[in-house]
């Protein structure tokens, strides 16, 4: 999977950079669907290591808002430390409407 992600990062726009706790980390979208109302948007975080991160946030409120809410998920995830090399990452509404 590492070598498609190194494929399909040479040809994504700039990324956004974040800071998270004192690491800078960048942010490539590489893959977004939409199913319904919700989006599954893929990310490759680059910063004091790589990882991938796949996110689930509802559409229905616009891009903006789902925008602000991948960015707010993803650096909680980051600042949690944990090591994984992938995650899987839903806004709890999403959750809660699923079940």
């Amino acid at each position: 999977m590492r070598i498609e992600v190194e494929r399909q990062l040479r040809t994504a726009h700039e990324p956004l950079s974040i800071v998270v706790g004192s690491d800078i980390w960048d942010l490539y979208v590489f893959g977004v669907t939409r199913v319904q109302r919700d989006w599954w948007v893929q990310i490759a975080a680059v910063g004091p290591r790589s990882c991938t991160v796949t996110v689930r946030v509802d559409a229905a409120k616009g891009r903006g808002a789902a925008a602000h809410e991948i960015v707010t998920l993803v650096s909680e995830w980051l600042l949690e430390g944990d090591p994984s090399d992938h995650a899987f990452l839903e806004h709890p509404g999403v959750e809660r409407r699923a079940s």
